[in-house]
């Protein structure tokens, strides 16, 4: 099934948001995070493939290619996937860089025709801070579930609304109210960072996401809190 014209405006429409930023994203990542987004990453890597292994592994919504590049160190073989092209050329650029061989796919990942490009099955495939941008989350969510071999893991890093906590409130003031402001300051352009805040509030908590995993055919077997809870981690298996 082919993604509905809604979707592919919508895609486009993320697409254009992510290239127009490309020269700038990472920078401003680095800041707004405080450097602990590359602790994320290898977090994920480091759930996706395990030492020593070479397996293939689809990083969906690779973005500039900072979670493939982690992948690929790792002895990953990886297929990069994403909407943006001038972002994924950004990926495909730092990799190869490296000598690391990413294969890189420009397509919409919810439409199961394009995803027929991608290749699989994989043993791993991650979901770098990109659920948050489908209107249905549970679109990608089937597909990757497609994608993957039986028992296959999925690994998923996004930004949520996180829990009440003696920490949380700040942090969720900090991530809704202080990121957009000071995104759009670092990069000229408030429209990506409004985007995430709003997009962020639409996906909800991280028990959303565990029960979104739960609803499309996978197995939550492990879950981290990062940032106060405004970024959550899950490890799923992909169930027959």
């Amino acid at each position: 099934m082919r993604a509905t014209p809604a979707a592919q405006r919508e895609s486009a429409d993320i697409g254009r948001l992510f290239d127009a930023n490309v020269a700038t994203y990472d920078r401003v990542n680095t800041v707004l995070t405080f450097g602990r987004d590359a602790a994320w990453r290898r977090w994920a890597a480091r759930r996706a493939v395990a030492a020593g292994d070479r397996p293939p592994v689809l990083d969906a919504c690779a973005g500039t290619g900072l979670l493939a590049l982690a992948l690929a160190r790792r002895g990953a073989q990886v297929t990069a996937v994403d909407v943006a092209s001038a972002t994924l050329g950004v990926a495909r650029a730092r990799c190869a860089a490296e000598g690391l061989p990413v294969r890189t796919v420009v397509a919409d990942l919810t439409d199961r025709g394009a995803s027929a490009r991608f290749g699989g099955p994989f043993a791993a495939a991650t979901l770098g801070f990109g659920l948050r941008y489908f209107t249905s989350p549970a679109a990608p969510l089937v597909v990757l579930h497609d994608l993957l071999a039986p028992r296959g893991r999925l690994v998923v890093l996004e930004s949520v609304v996180p829990s009440s906590s003696l920490l949380a409130a700040p942090a969720a003031r900090y991530f809704f109210d202080v990121v957009p402001r000071l995104g759009a300051a670092l990069s000229g352009d408030a429209a990506l960072y409004e985007r995430l805040a709003a997009s962020t509030r639409a996906l909800g908590t991280a028990d959303r996401i565990a029960a979104l995993l739960e609803e499309n055919g996978f197995a939550v077997v492990a879950r981290r809190r990062f940032a106060a809870g405004v970024v959550a981690g899950f490890v799923a298996l992909r169930l027959p």
